[in-house]
C-alpha cells in the first residue's frame, strides 16, 4: 500500500500545530459542554485551521514538508494570539 507524500505533509502540519498549541498553553480539548464552548483548543479550531490552511497553500502550488511545519508554527500562533481578537466570543445569552 502506498501512501502519497501529501499525506505526510498534511500529518506534519496537523502534528506541529497540536504540539505547539499545547505547548503555548492551549487546553487540548474545549470546555464542556463542548457544542456550547467558545474556549480555543489544540484540537479545534487550531488543527482544523492548519489541516484547511496547508489544503489552500497545496492548491495555490506551494508543497512539502518544510511549507507544513511552517503551517503548522502559524496556525498555532494565529490560534493562540490573533484568532480571538479577529471572531470575539458572544455576549452571553441571559434568559429574562
Amino acid at each position: 500500500m502506498i501512501i502519497h507524500a501529501n499525506v505526510f505533509s498534511y500529518i506534519i502540519a496537523l502534528g506541529v500545530a497540536l504540539i505547539l498549541g499545547l505547548v503555548l498553553r492551549l487546553p487540548l480539548l474545549p470546555d464542556k459542554p463542548m457544542r456550547d464552548s467558545w474556549t480555543i483548543s489544540a484540537v479545534f479550531p487550531t488543527a482544523v485551521l492548519a489541516i484547511g490552511f496547508y489544503a489552500m497553500l497545496y492548491e495555490l502550488g506551494y508543497q512539502g514538508y518544510i511549507v507544513a511545519l511552517i503551517t503548522g508554527i502559524i496556525t498555532a500562533l494565529f490560534a493562540k494570539f490573533i484568532l480571538e481578537k479577529l471572531v470575539p466570543r458572544p455576549e452571553s445569552e441571559e434568559s429574562p
